[in-house]
Order: structure tokens, then sequence, then C-alpha cells
């Protein structure tokens, strides 16, 4: 169960960040699920635009006035119909982002914050009773009480040895995820800082 738990949410984490790291191709992403028939459509306009262009640009205004007038027509239909896809594609585009959004909440951070909460005391690992200190230890199996009272307990009985209780120092799940999100997040600040 613990196994299954900490498997779980290292999957969690890991599949949010990488999420976070696509942000900047969110919207190809859109675009290509969502949003491709306007996109394809909008790209044709503009092309079919630019080459009526490019043949209004060739032809001289005041020797084919004619030919001109019509091309020029042509290209004001094709900007309204240009603005008319491009308002509809960003609705399209925008919808989409939020389907997206909804879909990420549900499915990751919505499981991550119940695991958190539900299993956040779950122990997933001891820490060795040789690891801290032996000024620590009192504090590790005391609390933050003996911190504070020892000043008084030298002042009341002269300096006493603080008595260890020997209570297991684990380290719970929701400690674990912050760590390796604080992990996570140094590693990629330092290899943004060192790639720039």
């Amino acid at each position: 169960m613990i196994a299954s738990t900490f498997t779980l949410s290292i999957v969690l984490i890991l599949t949010l960040r990488l999420f976070q790291w696509l942000a900047a191709y969110q919207e190809a992403v859109v675009d290509f699920i969502w949003c491709r028939s306007h996109a394809t459509k909008l790209q044709t306009l503009t092309v079919k635009r630019k080459e009526l262009h490019r043949e209004q640009q060739s032809v001289s205004a005041q020797d084919q006035y004619a030919r001109w007038t019509k091309l020029n027509r042509q290209i004001s239909q094709l900007d309204t119909e240009i603005t008319n896809v491009t308002s509809q594609l960003v609705k399209q585009r925008q919808s989409g982002i939020q389907v997206l959004s909804r879909l990420r909440l549900l499915l990751f951070t919505i499981p991550l914050t119940v695991l958190k909460f539900w299993k956040g005391k779950l122990p997933v690992f001891s820490l060795p009773s040789d690891l801290f200190p032996h000024m620590l230890k009192g504090i590790m199996s005391q609390g933050w009480a003996a911190a504070a009272l020892g000043p008084i307990r030298y002042v009341l009985k002269g300096p006493v040895q603080v008595t260890e209780m020997h209570i297991e120092t684990t380290v719970c799940l929701a400690i674990w995820l912050w760590a390796l999100t604080r992990v996570i997040d140094t590693t990629e600040f330092v290899v943004r800082n060192l790639c720039n």
C-alpha cells in the first residue's frame, strides 16, 4: 500500500511538472486537437490573400484600373473573411484551453491534493537514529517544547542531560512530496540559469 501510494504520488508530480514544461506548446496542441479545420482555413485564406496582393502589386493602378479595383475588392473580402475565421479560431482555442485546464485539474491536481490530505501522514521511510546531532535528538523525540524548555530546565536543575524517548523518526508522504517538488524546482532553476 505504501509503495503504490508513493509511486502514484511521484507519477502525479512528474506528470504535472511535464505539463508545466509543455505549457509553451499548449496552443499548438489545442490547434492540432480542436482547431484544425479553422487553422487550415485561415492558412489557405492567408496564402490566397498573399497571392492576390502580389498580383495587385504587379498590376499598375493607372493602366489597368478595373483589374486593380477588382483585385482590391477581392483582397478586402478576404480580409473580412480572415478576421472572421481568426475570431472563430480564437474562440475555439480558448474553449480548447479551458477543456485542457479542466482535464489537468480533474486528472492530476485534484488527485494529488486528495492524496496529500488523505495519505499525507503515511510514513514513506524512517530516518536512522544516529543521523542527527545529540542536541537535535531531544527535539526530534520530544518536539519543539524540549528546545523551548531547555533554558528553563538549565536554570532550575543545572545542566541536565536530555533523555531520549527513542521514537522512530519517519518522513511522511506530504513532506516527501514537498521535498520532491522543491528539488525539481531547484534543478529546473539551476539548469535554466546555466543554459542562459
